[in-house]
């Protein structure tokens, strides 16, 4: 059964948004994320490194970047049930060990650790790849526009979101100077 052409675009506008907003927020400050793995999962040597988490930081940004793209599409869609995925198991490792690290996700300011956020969040972009072998193949000039902007709306409204705190103080009206 084919899904109707706006779907996909829907999808992968909303898929890119976030995936865009995460990986800006892994690579400009890794520290975090990279924190709260290595006290879930300690591992040999130095653990989760700045640059993993950099690395992984570029991959959901090429990620998000390919999903604007109709010839990218297909293979943009599964990178990002695999990724889902990785959430989705970084999610349920925090909460099966108790993480109290704050994860950092999406650059917000909250301090949550990883935990059942990440396993919702994971569980949804693991149907990506459902929508996208659904929908009917063409439709690329067109598609790339519809996804791009829906893209860029998309990170807007989730930054303003996830940074709500911050709008809100900066709206708020200063006291009276005396």
């Amino acid at each position: 059964m084919a899904v109707p052409d706006s779907l996909p675009v829907i999808v992968n506008s909303a898929t890119a948004a976030v995936l865009f907003v995460a990986g800006i927020a892994k690579a400009v400050s890794p520290g975090q994320l990279g924190r709260s793995l290595n006290d879930l999962l300690p591992l040999p040597g130095r653990g989760v490194t700045v640059r993993h988490v950099r690395v992984f930081a570029a991959l959901e940004l090429l990620t998000a970047l390919a999903l604007t793209a109709a010839v990218a599409r297909p293979a943009a869609a599964w990178a990002v049930g695999v990724l889902g995925v990785t959430f989705a198991l970084a999610g349920v490792l925090g909460t099966l060990r108790g993480g109290r690290t704050a994860c950092g996700c999406f650059g917000g300011s909250a301090d949550r650790p990883l935990g059942p956020f990440n396993i919702a969040a994971g569980a949804l972009l693991t149907a990506v790849p459902v929508v996208n072998l659904a929908a009917v193949p063409g439709g690329g000039p067109a598609y790339f526009f519809q996804a791009a902007t829906g893209t860029a709306c998309g990170a807007l409204l989730l930054c303003l979101w996830v940074h709500r705190g911050l709008v809100k103080d900066f709206t708020r009206p200063l006291p009276a100077s005396r």
